[in-house]
C-alpha cells in the first residue's frame, strides 16, 4: 500500500527576515497542496536559529489553514514538557475547529542537550518525567475532541512506545538508522498497537544530477551530526565517511531512479510505514521553499534521546 506523503521542514533562513521567511513558509504549504502532498509538517525550536526559527508552530499552521483546504497540518515536533499542556489543549481545539480538522500534533520530549529549557526554567534531565506528565494533561484535555485520534509521539523510550501504541498514537520516526534503530521501534509499536497502526517515517530526499554530487553538496550540513551518531552508537567512529553518515541518517539522494530504489528498499516503509514525510529543506537553504525548488532536503536530526 502507498504510503501517505507529507512534507517536513524545520524552518531554516539564517539572516532572512522572519515575516518573509513565514511567509514563505505558507506559500510552500499551498504549494505541497496543489501538488498532491497530503500532509505538511513542521518542527518548533526555541532560541535555537541554527537548528530551526519556528518557536511557534501552530500560529503558523492557523495562516496555512486560511490559504489551504485538504492538507494536513503537523508538527514534528512539539516539545511537550515546556509547554503549558492546557493552554496548548486549548489552542489545538482552537486550530483543528479552524482548520476543518486537519491538525495532526506530533510530540516529544526535546533534546538533552537543549539550551531552552534553562531559559523556561525547566530541567533537560528531568524532561522524561515532565513529557509524561504533560502528556496525560494534554490527552484528558483533548480526549473529548477527534483531534485526540491524531496524536503523535517521537520518542526512543520503549516504556513510552509501548504506551503510546496501547492509547492509539501514532509514531514519528526520525531520530536513528533506519536498520536496526527504526525498525525495531516500529515493530515495538505494532506488537503493542490496539487498532490501526500509523507509523509515520522522516526520510531526507535530495535529487541530484549523481550521487557523488549531491553527498558533496549535503556534506557540509550534516557533518554536525555525525559527533551525536557517535555518542548514540549509531555510528563506529568519527572518520564516518559521507556517504555512509548519509545513510545512517536516512537521507536519499542522487539521480530520482536511485532514490525511488533505495525508498522502496527502506526496512521501516517496506514494512510498517503507513506514511512517508519527505525533509524538503536542507540546513545551508535560505528560505523554506528552496530545496523544494529543487527537490528536497534533509531534516536535521534530533539529539540522541528525543
Amino acid at each position: 500500500m502507498r504510503p501517505a506523503l507529507g512534507f517536513l521542514t524545520h524552518v531554516h533562513g539564517a539572516g532572512a527576515e522572519p515575516g518573509r521567511l513565514y511567509r514563505d513558509l505558507v506559500e510552500l504549504f499551498v504549494a505541497a497542496e496543489e501538488l498532491g502532498y497530503e500532509s505538511g509538517w513542521v518542527a518548533q525550536h526555541h532560541f535555537q536559529p541554527e537548528h530551526g526559527r519556528l518557536p511557534a508552530p501552530l500560529v503558523l499552521r492557523a495562516a496555512a489553514a486560511e490559504r489551504t483546504s485538504r492538507i494536513r497540518l503537523g508538527t514534528a515536533v512539539t516539545v511537550l514538557p515546556l509547554e503549558d499542556p492546557l493552554r496548548l489543549a486549548e489552542d489545538v481545539l482552537v486550530l483543528d475547529d479552524l482548520s476543518g480538522g486537519r491538525v495532526e500534533l506530533g510530540l516529544g520530549s526535546g533534546a538533552a542537550s537543549a539550551g531552552e529549557f534553562a531559559v523556561f526554567g525547566r530541567n533537560a534531565d528531568r524532561r522524561h518525567g515532565d513529557y509524561d506528565r504533560n502528556l496525560g494533561v494534554l490527552t484528558q484535555a483533548l480526549a473529548s475532541h477527534p483531534v485526540a485520534g491524531r496524536l503523535w509521539e517521537s520518542t526512543l523510550r520503549p516504556d513510552a512506545l509501548v504506551r503510546g501504541a496501547h492509547a492509539g498514537r501514532g509514531l514519528l520516526l526520525g531520530a536513528g538508522p533506519a536498520d536496526p534503530v527504526q525498525v525495531k521501534l516500529a515493530d515495538t509499536h505494532v506488537a503493542a498497537r490496539r487498532g490501526r497502526t500509523r507509523i509515520a517515517t522522516v526520510r531526507g530526499v535530495f535529487p541530484g544530477p549523481d550521487a557523488a554530487t549531491a553527498a558533496a553538496e549535503l556534506a557540509p550540513g550534516v557533518a554536525r551530526y555525525l559527533p551525536l551518531h557517535v555518542q548514540a552508537g549509531w555510528a563506529p567512529h568519527a572518520r564516518v565517511g559521507v556517504h555512509e553518515l548519509l545513510r545512517l541518517m536516512n537521507v536519499q539522494y542522487g539521480p530520482p531512479a536511485r532514490i525511488t530504489e533505495t525508498l522502496r528498499a527502506d526496512p521501516v516503509l517496506s514494512g510498517h510505514g503507513t506514511h512517508l514525510i519527505a525533509a524538503v529543506q536542507a540546513e545551508f537553504d535560505a528560505r523554506p521553499g528552496t530545496a523544494a525548488a529543487r527537490g528536497t532536503g534533509p531534516r536535521d536530526r534530533p539529539a540522541p534521546g528525543r
